[in-house]
């Protein structure tokens, strides 16, 4: 590399490397600032969704009651109205624990081919009964 050219010095080459790297972190900053700016405004409405959820809940327990003592007063015996509606709230699956003894792994093998052999059996035979008929 020839000394003396504009531009090459060691002083250069560091001030054009932090520029560029400048830059780019601007860039990220940008992108960081947009995706926070992004979140919040979806967590705002989130937040305004499950209010209105809320109060449509509300409103749907409070028609299915109404509709309760309208309707269901002559059919029941010793009840006062419907009772309120319950909504099913949906529970996370639960997380079994994985089988680690060899002797359960094999006994629960065994059971699942005793299970498909007799379910094949039993369509085996539900095939032969609907040929027989046609």
């Amino acid at each position: 590399m020839p000394r003396g050219t504009a531009g090459t010095t060691p002083a250069a080459q560091r001030r054009r490397r932090t520029t560029r790297g400048r830059s780019d972190t601007g860039s990220v900053i940008g992108q960081i600032t947009q995706l926070v700016s992004t979140n919040e405004t979806l967590k705002a409405e989130n937040a305004e969704l499950r209010a209105v959820n809320e109060q449509l809940r509300a409103q749907l327990l409070e028609i299915g009651s109404a509709l309760g003592r309208l309707t269901g007063a002559p059919r029941r015996r010793g009840r006062r109205g419907a009772e309120p509606i319950a909504i099913a709230e949906a529970r996370p699956k639960r997380q079994r624990r994985p089988i680690t003894d060899p002797e359960q792994i094999e006994r629960r093998r065994a059971a699942l081919a005793k299970a498909r052999a007799a379910r094949a059996e039993k369509l085996a035979a539900a095939r032969a009964a609907a040929s027989e008929r046609e």
